[in-house]
C-alpha cells in the first residue's frame, strides 16, 4: 500500500495545478487525479460502494419493468393502424 503521506502530497500538488490553470480542462484532470489518489487511499471501500450501483440494476423490480415493455403494443379506438406512419 501507498503511504498517506505520499498520496495527500500528490493531492497538494495536483490541488496546485488546478489553482494555477486558467484551462478548465487541465483543472479537470487535476480533480479526476485528486478523485483517483481519494479511491487508492480509501482502499476496499471506495471499491465497495462502486459495486452496489449494478447490484440495483439486477433487482426483480428492473426486471419486471423491462420485460413488461416488450409485451403486446397498445391499441386504441382511434389509431389508424399499427404503423407510425398510419394517420
Amino acid at each position: 500500500m501507498i503511504p498517506y503521506d505520499r498520496i495527500v502530497s500528490e493531492m497538494e500538488r495536483q490541488l496546485g495545478v488546478a489553482r494555477r490553470t486558467n484551462d478548465e480542462g487541465t483543472m479537470r484532470e487535476a480533480f479526476s487525479a485528486v478523485r483517483s489518489l481519494c479511491e487508492v487511499a480509501l482502499g476496499e471501500e471506495g471499491r465497495q460502494e462502486k459495486k452496489v450501483f449494478p447490484k440495483m440494476l439486477t433487482t426483480e423490480n428492473a426486471v419486471q419493468s423491462i420485460t413488461s415493455l416488450e409485451g403486446k403494443p397498445l391499441e386504441e379506438e382511434d389509431a389508424n393502424g399499427g404503423s407510425i406512419f398510419d394517420f
